[in-house]
């Protein structure tokens, strides 16, 4: 069906609720404990399996701060 076919029927934004909307095409919401649950085997397994080094401010302080190049104006080139 397309916009301008008689047939379609407009719904303002503020009159859906996107809750139901999600529920019914299938989403099941998550609860707390399993969302937690989840959070903290994420950070478990960041922690031990992580092949991202992050850095502590020591380390970003002797490497000196993070300079960006200044933006070219719209016309200018690299």
């Amino acid at each position: 069906m397309r916009l301008l076919d008689a047939r379609f029927k407009y719904t303002p934004s503020t009159s859906t609720n996107i809750v139901s909307t999600w529920k019914r095409h299938g989403y099941k919401p998550t609860t707390d404990a399993e969302r937690q649950a989840r959070q903290r085997r994420a950070l478990g397994e960041t922690a031990k399996e992580s092949s991202v080094v992050q850095l502590d401010g020591a380390k970003r302080g002797r490497a000196g701060a993070l300079r960006l190049a200044p933006r070219k104006a719209a016309g200018e080139r690299r």
